[in-house]
């Protein structure tokens, strides 16, 4: 009688697929425990990261404590970061429309002194009075203050000077010169390399006036050369050269660029 053999074939085996969903279930599961953790919230830490904002911005720090309907000012809720960078930012909007209302009375003032004090002839080495958020700007036309490529105050200019000491010592303010050229380049060989050199000069020939002749304090007084590098009209024609050649005065009311000097 034949033995029967005892090899059996192996069986393909139809649960495999049972491997691979049991790893994509781990994987979802540890997707969605990451996401939990990431979205879920650390109030103490917001705390703290608001109250650093809060500090370099210098607003107010929030209520402290139970937070709900009677914390705050007047029973409120303390107001959010947000609504106090509103807050400063419509505080500094209106800060800045006031000072510019004051300046433009500021400058009416002055065009009222100019026109009672001024002679004709000093009444053209003044071409414009404006104002900004830093004070009011007086601008004086170069070539009646000086010659060509020069820093020499000319003599009939000096009554100009004296009444613009006058209208100083009758304020408190500041008093910053910026000297302004056009864009042609200085004649080689003369007293100055370029036009910044030129514009320094004379900016600075008049703060000496102002000083030394008036005494108004040197504290109160500041040179500055722009060069061609501001100027009022294109440097296209003869006529608005001659008005980017020019002494600007700023009588500064408030904060500027240049408080520290």
């Amino acid at each position: 009688m034949r033995r029967k053999n005892k090899s059996h074939e192996e069986h393909e085996n139809h649960e495999r697929w049972l491997v691979s969903y049991a790893d994509f279930i781990t994987l979802l599961f540890a997707f969605f425990v990451v996401m939990y953790a990431t979205s879920s919230q650390n109030t103490e830490k917001e705390k703290q990261f608001e109250e650093s904002i809060r500090e370099s911005l210098k607003l107010p720090a929030s209520a402290g404590g139970g937070g709900g309907a009677g914390a705050g000012t007047g029973g409120g809720a303390a107001p959010t970061l947000a609504q106090q960078a509103g807050l400063e930012s419509q505080r500094g909007a209106s800060d800045s429309q006031e000072r510019l209302a004051s300046n433009a009375e500021y400058q009416e003032k002055l065009e009222k002194e100019i026109g009672a004090r001024f002679s004709d002839g000093e009444k053209q080495a003044v071409t414009s009075l404006r104002h900004d958020l830093f004070g009011v700007r007086m601008s004086l036309a170069a070539s009646m203050l000086f010659p060509t490529g020069s820093a020499k105050i000319r003599r009939e200019a000096l009554p100009v000077l004296d009444k613009i000491a006058r209208l100083m010592k009758g304020n408190p303010f500041r008093m910053l010169v910026e000297g302004h050229t056009d864009d042609r380049p200085v004649e080689p060989g003369g007293s100055f390399d370029s036009n910044w050199e030129l514009g320094s000069a004379r900016a600075t020939q008049v703060v000496r006036y102002l000083a030394k002749v008036h005494g108004i304090p040197e504290s109160r007084l500041a040179a500055v050369s722009y060069a061609d590098q501001r100027p009022l009209a294109p440097n296209t024609s003869e006529d608005n050269r001659a008005k980017n050649r020019r002494i600007e005065i700023l009588f500064i009311t408030g904060d500027s660029p240049f408080d520290e000097f």
